[in-house]
């Protein structure tokens, strides 16, 4: 009797140890690619790259509104006056990664080439802008601009009131969050001008009022 006991309780055992690996699998298999849980006391992996659909790129490298300011030379093209120190002031406001509208000033002063005096160059216009790359693509954003604006001459054989259809080649990009640096080139062609005046030494001296000039700016942008 007694060994009948011994024999059944090791039956029960038996069955039990058989038992529990075959519900540990059937447990796995409702979810086959779950993966096990690591053993403990096994280190954490630091975290991964940030998933594929969520862009690296902060969306600041497109700011909305910047407000800039710069210095640096103009002349004209024609001769009609030196290369001089020229300055300027810019708003730009973004339409979408690659159209953009601006505004901006330009001043300069040039003495002129027939030795009466000096120019004084003001210019106001508006202008769009195309980004040639979006801001990620590259580490600095090229783009074009054109526009119209109005132009004045001051001083000897000035002219009040002039047209001009501006183009700019030119380049930027955020220092920080909020500081944008950047230089273009401008030409600027006049129309409607005359710059001459009986004071000219010579009848021969230049007299169109169109220019260029080279820029760079610094400013905020948000």
């Amino acid at each position: 009797m007694r060994m009948r006991r011994m024999v059944a309780a090791g039956l029960v055992a038996a069955g039990m140890a058989a038992t529990v690996p075959a519900l540990a699998q059937q447990g796995r298999s409702a979810n086959p690619n779950q993966p096990l849980p690591p053993p403990e006391g096994t280190p954490r992996s630091p975290a991964g790259p940030p998933p594929a659909d969520r862009p690296i790129i902060p969306p600041h490298l497109q700011p909305t509104l910047s407000f800039e300011g710069g210095a640096g030379v103009l002349g004209y093209i024609s001769g009609t006056a030196a290369v001089g120190p020229a300055w300027n002031a810019r708003v730009t406001a973004s339409i979408n990664e690659r159209f953009a509208v601006e505004g901006n000033y330009t001043g300069s002063v040039n003495r002129r080439s027939d030795q009466t005096g000096s120019l004084v160059y003001t210019a106001v216009d508006a202008d769009l802008r195309y980004n040639l790359l979006r801001a990620d693509q590259f580490f600095v954003q090229p783009y074009l601009a054109g526009g119209i604006g109005y132009v004045g001459y001051a001083g000897p054989g000035g002219d009040g009131a002039a047209v001009t259809l501006p183009v700019a080649l030119g380049a930027e990009r955020l220092i920080t969050q909020n500081i944008k640096a950047g230089a273009r080139f401008n030409l600027r062609p006049a129309f409607f001008d005359d710059l001459s005046h009986k004071g000219q030494i010579t009848s021969t001296a230049a007299t169109s009022g169109s220019v260029w000039s080279l820029l760079a700016n610094v400013g905020g942008a948000f």
